[in-house]
């Protein structure tokens, strides 16, 4: 029997990424807004979910949206994107491409899953921020390259996205309307059948004499 391949240490931690963006998806195309402003909110969320900012990317989220007329509903829960569970698979990449334009020396993996692992009698917050201060140069010039690149291209996507969903739901509605409207007529068609055949007095003698 063949023996099953071991998982990555981050394949459950890039799953729950992708589901929770899969939610986000869904729930960002049903919130009553413009398709602009759902975008740029989605962009604004993303682009300070993928900076190293933890405990003050809420905060960048709500003046940015204030700034630029953007959707400040849509950009809060992005953030929450970014936590203990998600925070290596979000940051690794960044900080990779980090190392490779500036030549810093990596850190080792090990370092990484040390870092998805607070330490209980230590603050959570107080440990991401001085863990993340040892790699701060490649981790911030890595994570600023792909923030606006994740942030163009969900700005684009998410307009599309939401643009095509709200017609579609408008095209499903509207079937939806045209087939009750089809069948109370055709309810009231077959009444009146009924009652064109219900036996009067009238149309009794006009049998008999007929």
């Amino acid at each position: 029997m063949a023996k099953a391949k071991p998982q990555h240490p981050l394949a459950r931690q890039y799953r729950i990424l992708s589901h929770r963006a899969a939610r986000l998806t869904r729930w960002v195309c049903g919130v009553g807004d413009s398709p602009h402003r759902l975008a740029l909110g989605v962009a604004i969320g993303i682009f300070f979910t993928m900076l190293p900012m933890i405990g003050l990317q809420s905060l960048f989220v709500l003046v940015f949206a204030w700034l630029l007329r953007a959707n400040k509903t849509i950009g809060l829960p992005l953030v929450w994107i970014s936590n203990p569970a998600t925070i290596v698979p979000i940051y690794y990449p960044c900080y990779r491409l980090g190392v490779w334009i500036t030549g810093a020396e990596p850190v080792s993996l090990l370092w990484w899953k040390k870092l998805a692992s607070p330490p209980a009698e230590q603050s959570a917050m107080r440990f991401y921020w001085e863990s993340l201060s040892q790699i701060s140069v490649p981790l911030a010039v890595g994570c600023t390259i792909v923030a606006v690149i994740a942030a163009v291209i969900s700005y684009v996507g998410s307009r599309w996205l939401i643009v095509r969903l709200r017609l579609a739901t408008a095209g499903r509605r509207a079937a939806r309307r045209r087939q009750r409207e089809n069948e109370a007529i055709q309810k009231m068609l077959e009444q009146s059948v009924r009652v064109a055949q219900i036996p009067t007095p009238e149309r009794a003698t006009d049998a008999k004499n007929g």
